[in-house]
Parts: C-alpha cells; structure tokens; sequence
C-alpha cells in the first residue's frame, strides 16, 4: 500500500473516531453530561489531533522520499538522500542506512566507502552503528587489508567498552558479528592462525546459532586442513561448536529459517553460500 494512501487513511479514522464519540455523547448521555465527558478526555483528544497533525507533518516532510521509494526509483532514491545528507549535512541513522542499502541495490559498494569517509568528518557515531555494512563494503571492493583493519578496530572497541561496563544489551550479537568478519577478512588474507582464534572464540563462546555454526564450519572445512599442526585440536572445538549450535536450532529447517531472515541484511546476503554450506554440514547426519 502506498504511504500517502496509509496517512490518508488514519486522517479518516481519527477524524470519524473523534466524531463518532462527539455525536454519540451528546445523544447518550446529554449535552451537560457530554460536555463533562469531553472536558475530562480533552487530554486524550488533544494527544490524538497532535499526534494526526504530527504524522501529517511528518510525511509532508518527507514526501518526496516515500515517493521515490514506491516507485522503486533507486537513481533518484541515491541523489535525494546524497542531497540531503551530504550536501544538506542532515546525518540520519536511518536515512544513512536506506542509502546504503540502495547503494548496494544498485551494486556500489565504492559509493558506501566514500559514504563512509564523508560520515567520519559529519557524524562518525553513525560508522560505530553501522559498522557491519560499512565493513562489509570494503570486503566487496576487495580492500581486505582495509576491512581488517575495520573489523579489528570496532573489536578492540566493542571490547574496550566490555571492560568498563559499558557493553550494552543490545551489542553482544553485533560484536559477535564484527568478530566473525574480523576473522572472516583474515581468512581471505590468509592470515590463518589469527583468523582461527577468532573462530575459535565464536564457536566456544558466542551465543547465536549461526555464528557458532559458521565459525565451527570454517574450524573444520577449512582451518583444520591448512593448520595442520592444529588440526585435532580445531577439529575437537569445530565439533562442539556444531553441537552447540545443533542445540540452538535443532533441525535444518530451523537453521534454514534464520538464515531467510540474515538474506534481509547485506552482512548476512552474502555469506549465503557458507550459510547453505553450513547447515549441510551440521545436521549432515
């Protein structure tokens, strides 16, 4: 349904409600009565006419932007929110994210990069946020040694933070996250043994199912058979790994299923093929 259809349509419900309960006081219970009534809900009425007035407002703001999404126009989607957040200054978390997400649709990820490097300047809080994709970006330019050195500062950080008692609730399973690209990056430079500590700290220690089992399988399939001095140990911690995130989603079905929902997001789209990979390997028997 289109936005301007779904404001339309909540003008219409306040509007009736709001006459409805007016009309139906004043023949129900009088009109002294009623204007008690209506005395005493003025708060409750003046909260729904500010917040219709809010969303009317709100959406005159941005019409423009809903415009251009529902004509799936990502050439004029990138130059609007280019305009607003680079020319204008105007650095949203979420206006930030929707670029970067149509920069991906339209397969730029040199754009997130120099996006990225203009958000340092503006607003570098917003990089923290968004960590994953901005990472993410640079593995996709193949500027690994860059994305290695990403990953490894937002670690250092995230657990810094940990140590001083800031490590917010919301933050393990995005840490978890940067740890696993931080090996994963290290991985592609061939950084073997670094890569598999990383690893071997998910597989032991994280608490999402997929990310256990990505690391186990990375442990087994990979790292054993290069690592060859390490190659029972990695073998031994891949295995309990596979079994801890067995025990999380106990069919493939189950993994199959959170895997549909990491397809939404661009650090969990293109790990697909080790994502189908992995849950082969895990529930193999």
């Amino acid at each position: 349904m289109k936005f301007r259809y779904i404001v339309i349509a909540f003008n219409i419900i306040i509007f009736f409600f709001l006459l409805a309960i007016g009309i139906l006081s004043f023949y129900t219970l009088g009109s002294e009565i009623a204007l008690e009534f209506w005395q005493s809900s003025r708060f409750f009425i003046l909260l729904m006419i500010l917040v219709l007035v809010g969303l009317d407002v709100f959406y005159g703001i941005n019409r423009r932007l809903y415009v251009l999404l529902e004509r799936e126009d990502w050439p004029g989607l990138t130059q609007y929110l280019e305009t607003r957040i680079i020319q204008h200054n105007h650095y949203s978390s979420a206006q930030v994210r929707l670029l970067v997400n149509t920069y991906f649709v339209l397969s730029e990820p040199a754009s997130v990069v120099e996006l990225e490097r203009r958000i340092a300047q503006g607003k570098p809080s917003l990089i923290e946020e968004h960590a994953l994709v901005f990472g993410v970006a640079r593995v996709l330019v193949k500027d690994i040694s860059g994305a290695i050195q990403f990953f490894s500062d937002r670690l250092d950080a995230a657990v810094a933070r940990s140590g001083k008692g800031l490590y917010r609730k919301k933050d393990p399973r995005k840490t978890a996250w940067i740890r696993f690209y931080y090996g994963f990056t290290l991985l592609l430079e061939r950084q073997f043994s670094i890569a598999a500590e990383q690893f071997i700290i998910l597989a032991k220690e994280a608490k999402d199912p997929v990310i256990i089992g990505l690391s186990a399988y990375f442990l087994a399939e990979i790292l054993s058979k290069v690592l060859l001095d390490r190659g029972l140990d990695l073998q031994a911690t891949a295995a309990n790994g596979r079994n801890r995130a067995g025990a999380g989603l106990h069919t493939i079905d189950a993994w199959y299923k959170e895997v549909t929902k990491l397809q939404t997001e661009i650090y969990g789209a293109i790990l697909i093929p080790y994502l189908r990979d992995t849950g082969r390997w895990i529930y193999r028997d």
